[in-house]
């Protein structure tokens, strides 16, 4: 049986490094390639994901799994063996009901929609987008009849992104969740503002950006296998074990953007660069789950980067950097400002009390679309409604409302719920974490990340995705995935700040 598992992971890994030169064009593509080249880039993209999708439902690799599967279940089934046969069947299962032009046709449309996206945005122009959105919804319908009988149209995305998950599970999630934010931002609401305007003024760019370094850099990131580079919208990507990058952007006029940019996406990359090398080339080398991923990246971003304690030692840094801009403001008053509550247009900018209801807001849209209630040119109307319905704000053009995310341009429906979730795995696992390791605040405050890294790794990153992100979450803090810890912190956080 060694042979065959070798002739799997032989041709696992083929596939993966298709996989990975398809990530370097998609880097290239959002970063530097000109804009000339999207056809092109189309193609090639296309032709790739064809021949990764065809390379791996073959049958060859569907008979190596049916003879693996009887030795697996002989093998520790937290074997990275066991593992391996046991996901890569999953996958196969589900792949294999997926054409493999449809597939390539699906990576040169939304390649195409992307740049569509670009000018659209650039130019607050959403009929541009729009014929581009709608075949992108048109097949991602078809994409889910691939799956049919389900229990709801919109579970196969969803599943793409959060293996085992179900519409309705994330739907009572949030309809527990949204009643208790939406009380506790009506609290804040009634408290005095909180003052933020020493972030909207000019902060050089370029300081901005070696900043931003420093500060992943005392996280862990390592700048021999990863890089930064700027981007339309922040993403991190994965080539292999030894390149793992991100993107950020930066706003002159306003500090936040690129400061929790970068600390969102380096913990996003963190992860990756934790996963263990055995795992590389294989369908384990990557993040459990989108949810487990955002867990990381909003960690890295919030629990960590908006905390008191980071700035203990990293604000008088920050200050000697921006001494104009910020030698008066004392660290009270700048923590207060990075955590004012707000609600506003732009989700990867709100705040963390606020910041869940961006999330359902694009989960409705999205069932929505997939269920054919809503039409894509009625989409920024819709989009403007939700606004002014969960946050009391209307987008004063499409450019800052319906067209301020990446995600659907590149066909990415079903990711969304994911990042709530991550608000909440986070705090799982934060909880979890000060239970081990007593004395982090102090660490913290001295700039000292180690151990906390090497609790990730261990507990969370080496795994990849050997497991389900509900049964990881169970293994380390003993339940699935619950929203009461967000909660508690929300409550303690903003109480504290807004003395409610």
């Amino acid at each position: 049986m060694q042979e065959k598992l070798d002739k799997l992971k032989s041709i696992l890994a083929e596939v993966y490094d298709i996989a990975g030169a398809t990530a370097v064009l998609g880097w290239d593509q959002q970063t530097y390639m000109p804009s000339g080249g999207i056809i092109s880039r189309g193609n090639q993209i296309g032709t790739l994901s064809g021949l990764a999708h065809s390379k791996f439902v073959s049958l060859e690799v569907g008979g190596l799994l049916e003879d693996l599967k009887p030795f697996a279940e002989s093998l520790d089934h937290d074997s990275d063996d066991y593992c391996l046969v046991e996901v890569t069947s999953r996958n196969y299962d589900k792949q294999t009901k997926v054409p493999s032009d449809y597939v390539a046709e699906f990576s040169r449309v939304t390649v195409v929609a992307h740049g569509a996206w670009e000018e659209a945005r650039k130019n607050d122009d959403f009929s541009h987008f729009q014929p581009h959105l709608e075949k992108i919804v048109e097949m991602r319908r078809k994409y889910a009849e691939f799956f049919a009988p389900y229990e709801h149209v919109y579970d196969p995305l969803l599943d793409d992104y959060e293996p085992g998950m179900k519409t309705a599970e994330v739907q009572k999630i949030f309809s527990e969740l949204r009643p208790k934010q939406v009380e506790l931002i009506k609290a804040i609401s009634e408290k005095p503002e909180v003052d933020d305007s020493f972030l909207h003024q000019f902060f050089e760019d370029q300081k901005q950006w070696d900043f931003g370094e420093q500060a992943i850099t005392k996280y862990g990131y390592d700048w021999d296998r990863g890089r930064q580079d700027k981007a339309a919208h922040p993403f991190t990507t994965k080539f292999g074990f030894g390149d793992v990058r991100i993107t950020t952007r930066v706003d002159p006029n306003f500090l936040n953007t690129a400061l929790f940019g970068t600390l969102h996406e380096g913990g996003h990359a963190i992860y990756e660069q934790g996963v263990s090398q055995d795992l590389d080339r294989t369908p384990l080398g990557n993040g459990a789950s989108l949810a487990i991923h955002e867990s990381q990246s909003r960690m890295y971003e919030n629990l960590l980067g908006r905390s008191y304690d980071f700035w203990v030692f990293f604000y008088p840094k920050l200050q000697e950097i921006f001494s104009t801009q910020l030698g008066n403001v004392d660290l009270d008053t700048f923590y207060k400002g990075i955590n004012k509550v707000e609600p506003s247009l732009i989700r990867v900018e709100a705040d963390e009390a606020t910041y869940n209801l961006h999330i359902m807001l694009r989960l409705e849209l999205e069932i929505a679309l997939m269920e054919g209630k809503l039409m894509v040119a009625d989409l920024p109307a819709a989009w403007n409604e939700r606004m002014e319905d969960y946050l009391g704000v209307v987008p004063p053009n499409d450019a800052d409302g319906v067209l301020q995310d990446v995600h659907w341009s590149s066909g990415i429906l079903g990711y969304f719920p994911t990042y709530a979730l991550g608000n909440l795995v986070s705090n799982q696992l934060w909880e979890k974490i000060n239970q081990d390791i007593p004395g982090l605040s102090s660490q913290v405050r001295g700039g000292e990340f180690s151990e906390l890294l090497a609790w990730l790794h261990e507990n969370v990153h080496r795994h990849g995705s050997k497991f389900k992100p509900q049964e990881l979450v169970t293994r380390i803090v003993g339940s699935k995935i619950a929203s009461d810890p967000y909660l508690k912190y929300l409550n303690e956080k903003f109480g504290s700040i807004y003395q409610l």
